[in-house]
């Protein structure tokens, strides 16, 4: 268990690094939200926005608890090719939402990429713990 919560609190800090406005966070903003948006902004409260964070990094979590056992990573490095196939089988299932709902492909990499660093750092923890 404690390994689920180093992982889900993992998870937590790598995306307050990777939304932070020193990283990605500004271009981020400025993709999902263009001037026409802006009042878009702000739509759902705090409390909702963060507790569906949590949710999916502890899901996140407990999926790959069971999931990487299951593919055999019982090494580090198992762990982590593992956490990055997962991590491309998912971006690819998306990919069609990005050229259908005209998403900007910017967006798309940042939440991807950050999708990927979730999953590796998971996986590591878990690995670890």
């Amino acid at each position: 268990m404690l390994d689920i919560i180093l992982a889900t609190v993992a998870a937590q800090f790598i995306g307050f690094l990777w939304y932070n406005p020193n990283t990605f966070g500004n271009m981020w903003f400025q993709l999902t939200y263009p001037p026409y948006r802006k009042h878009e902004f702000g739509k759902y409260p705090n409390s909702v926005c963060y507790g569906s964070a949590f949710a999916s990094a502890l899901s996140v979590a407990l999926l790959l608890s069971y999931v990487l056992p299951y593919l055999g990573a019982t090494t580090l490095g198992a762990s982590v090719r593992s956490a990055l196939l997962l991590s491309a089988l998912t971006t690819a299932v998306e990919l069609p939402h990005l050229t259908f709902g005209a998403q900007e492909i910017g967006m798309f990499a940042i939440e991807k990429g950050h999708n990927t660093a979730v999953m590796v750092v998971q996986a590591i923890v878990l690995f670890l713990v």
